[in-house]
């Protein structure tokens, strides 16, 4: 007789059982949910986008090229809230762009500054539109270089100080002064015009300067490249100009002396139409051989003598709230001025100190009640910059 296996040996009914609690297992393992990794990646949760800015030619903007970096999403729309006609270099322009997910992928509500990486502009904010689209803020800042002066020569009214045409956008200059073409100073400076009188010494010297456009702070050379030199109009003194400036520097050694308001020469003849310098104090002797008093026009530049006669520097008060500032050399000045460090303020060409609202080589400008530029400051409703430039 042949042996039955297990199977064949157990009873019906405990077959029957096993039978139905496999099937039980079998159903079970099929209905069971399998939890895999797969779902977890399916959320985008870190975007990244760069801007690369491109330089044009001088004074010329260009779009940035913005990518974005991941086979995850693809960049989509990109919207300028900016008119490109409005477009200044540094200041920021509002950009809209769209992120698409690819397939089976989806972005969360929002993703935060740390999570999504823009490179070459500031992070605004990222927010979904729905579970496929991305939409990132950010803030641009465009780039430019720039450009050249298209006339650099010296004042009408002083023969050492050099002026130039200003150039669009520039926050400052550099410049070199030469004399009989070698280099006796270079400097930086904040408007079109600069007082090289001090510099200037040697009247038998033929004079020129080359000046340039140029970013002045760290964060001005971050969206401005600097000009290119232009070279001046040549600057020379005749005969009258060097007996002035001899006579200015050098002072009585002539034995004479002040009597009353006239200064009184050995012979007994006054000196007349003249500078004299006593006992470090500067006067001026009119044609009638009298102290002067009040303004004094001296060739193209005036000067301030107070009640004595002595010549005034730095602020002079005239009443009626008109307020000027003469240099360390009496000569009044005009344009911007920085008697002290960190204050700014602007006389206009008539040397008046101004106030309020002005505005400057296209720029808007506030200044104070007492005559100082304000600046990182809200005034009647707009933004004042670094550089107390109004902010459109």
């Amino acid at each position: 007789m042949k042996r039955r296996g297990l199977r064949a040996s157990l009873p019906r009914r405990i077959c029957a059982c096993l039978a139905l609690a496999a099937c039980l297992l079998t159903a079970g393992a099929a209905s069971r949910p399998v939890y895999t990794h797969a779902a977890e990646s399916s959320v985008i949760e870190t975007v990244s986008i760069t801007f690369k800015s491109a330089y044009g030619e001088p004074e010329e903007i260009i779009d940035p090229v913005i990518t974005a970096g991941s086979g995850n999403y693809s960049l989509g729309d990109i919207q300028y809230r900016t008119e490109y006609e409005k477009w200044k270099p540094g200041k920021k322009v509002r950009v809209e762009i769209t992120l698409t997910a690819a397939d089976g992928k989806y972005f969360p509500v929002s993703i935060g500054r740390s999570k999504c990486k823009i490179n070459g502009a500031e992070y605004v904010s990222a927010k979904a539109l729905d579970n496929t689209t991305l939409q990132v803020k950010a803030d641009y800042r465009p780039v430019t270089v720039l450009g050249t002066t298209e006339k650099a020569g010296w004042s009408s009214r002083s023969k050492k100080k050099a002026s130039w045409k200003a150039v669009s956008d520039a926050p400052g200059y550099t410049l070199t002064l030469y004399g009989d073409d070698k280099v006796v100073k270079r400097l930086n400076v904040e408007t079109n015009s600069a007082d090289l009188s001090e510099y200037m010494t040697d009247l038998d010297k033929t004079w020129y300067y080359e000046v340039k456009a140029v970013p002045l702070t760290a964060e001005q050379k971050k969206y401005l490249k600097e000009g290119a030199y232009v070279t001046s109009t040549d600057q020379e003194f005749d005969w009258e100009d060097y007996q002035k400036e001899q006579e200015r520097l050098a002072g009585p050694g002539d034995a004479g002396a002040i009597k009353g308001d006239s200064y009184v020469l050995p012979d007994g003849s006054r000196a007349s139409n003249t500078w004299k310098k006593i006992s470090d104090i500067w006067y001026y002797f009119d044609a009638a051989g009298n102290k002067a008093r009040g303004w004094v026009l001296d060739g193209p530049t005036w000067y301030y003598m107070d009640a004595d006669g002595a010549m005034k520097t730095g602020w002079v008060n005239l009443g009626n709230g008109s307020w000027f500032y003469l240099g360390p050399d009496g000569a009044m000045q005009t344009g911007w001025i920085q008697p002290s460090p960190g204050a700014w303020y602007y006389m206009n060409q008539d040397g008046y100190m101004q106030t309020g609202w002005i505005e400057v080589n296209q720029k808007h400008y506030y200044l104070q009640a007492n005559g100082a530029m304000a600046y990182n400051t809200s005034v009647d409703g707009r933004w004042l910059g670094a550089d107390g430039a109004a902010v459109n």
